[in-house]
């Protein structure tokens, strides 16, 4: 006679009943852990059949024996702390990463969720939480969604969820922007502005306001980033090359309590790259080495002092320089769009991808590319409605 096989893991066998003399009722049974051994487990009840239906409620809140620190009672706020310690020591994720995470669990998460055990964070819980901050704050919901996905995700990994809960929340849908790119009249009259700007009596003495122009070729010849842009070094540029390049290897990184420095590798892994430079950029360099005889070490675009430019006062300057012109909504980040639209329009988005250090095409496609939808070319079956002939017979 062959053995009766095990229960499947996280079932139960028959439930027993028993009244006590007391009047209350125990149900047992036995069940499965998820770690294979089957245990003896019982509820009690008011009555036989409130008995078992504690019993089985247990098995929803039920985990085998571990020695992880990690269990389904733990709160939210002991989770997202180990949870944040393990993003910053496995490197993953960088310094500007990490304290976004941080921000928006402070701000929004901790103060509505954080007293919540695991066993609490339901589906419909989350749902309706990331819900009520949509309605004002869409993009910070989504945001929300993206640390609640990893905090929980922790929890799965030490087996003290089966699931994560959030992971069937309703989709948080942001407001689709138009993307806007500066055409090459756009620029022709941007630069005008930018020069007369910086040629205003006014702008004399004033730290780091001569050489905008300079950086707008880079914006332009490359379609980096703001912060990759900054963190260009002089060894970092061949002007002997033909054409001559720019690598992007790094970026300009902002922490709070630390002025900016320069990361040792840019935002992706396919943002490292080498491009070739126009020949308005290649001038720009060279004149500005004849200039400056840079030391290889040396910032392209340093900050007053000779260090690290901050991105946020390159913004603020920008921002002065184009104030009260019809370009008030150029930031730095509409040149990266540019140089994509205009790459794409005259390559493809495979090449405007590779020239934004993107992986692929979708993220370039729907956030960088400005393209009106062209419909095909249907003028021979068009031309049809306007074939008329007069009808036979007498002219009246």
């Amino acid at each position: 006679m062959s053995p009766r096989p095990p229960l499947p893991l996280g079932t139960w066998g028959k439930i027993n009943r028993k009244k006590f003399p007391n009047g209350r009722w125990r149900a047992t049974t036995r069940y499965r852990d998820t770690d294979g051994v089957t245990r003896t487990a019982e509820a009690w009840g008011t009555t036989g059949a409130a008995a078992e239906r504690n019993l089985t409620t247990s098995f929803h809140d039920r985990q085998a024996p571990n020695t992880s620190e990690i269990s389904r009672t733990t709160r939210l706020s002991e989770l997202s702390a180990l949870w944040f310690a393990e993003i910053e020591s496995n490197g993953r994720a960088g310094r500007r990463t990490i304290d976004g995470y941080k921000d928006t669990y402070n701000r929004v998460i901790a103060p509505a969720l954080s007293g919540l055990r695991l066993n609490e964070l339901t589906t419909g819980r989350l749902d309706r939480f990331l819900k009520n901050v949509a309605i004002d704050h869409p993009a910070t919901a989504r945001h929300s969604k993206i640390v609640l996905t990893g905090i929980i995700g922790l929890a799965v990994r030490h087996d003290a969820l089966h699931s994560n809960p959030i992971r069937d929340v309703a989709p948080i849908k942001l407001a689709t922007k138009n993307v806007k790119a500066l055409t090459v009249k756009d620029v022709q009259k941007l630069r005008t502005i930018i020069r007369d700007w910086q040629n205003d009596p006014a702008q004399k003495g004033r730290p780091r306001t001569s050489d905008l122009l300079d950086v707008l070729d880079i914006f332009l010849a490359t379609g980096a980033r703001i912060g990759e842009v900054l963190a260009i070094r002089w060894q970092d540029i061949d002007l002997d090359a033909k054409p001559p390049t720019i690598t992007i290897s790094g970026t300009v990184v902002m922490e709070r309590g630390r002025s900016a420095y320069r990361q040792d590798h840019p935002k992706t892994k396919a943002g490292f790259r080498t491009m070739k430079l126009p020949p308005f950029a290649a001038h720009t360099l060279e004149r500005k080495h004849a200039t400056e005889q840079p030391h290889p070490e040396d910032m392209l675009f340093p900050s007053s002092t000779g260090t690290v430019r901050s991105p946020h006062n390159f913004r603020r300057q920008w921002r002065d320089a184009r104030a009260g012109s019809p370009y008030e909504w150029v930031t730095p980040h509409v040149f990266r769009k540019s140089v994509a639209t205009l790459i794409d329009k005259e390559y493809s988005s495979k090449h405007a991808a590779a020239q934004l250090g993107h992986s692929g095409t979708a993220v370039t496609e729907k956030h960088y590319i400005a393209k009106a939808t062209e419909s095909p070319d249907l003028t021979v079956a068009l031309e049809r409605f306007g074939s008329w002939e007069p009808p036979a017979g007498p002219t009246p």
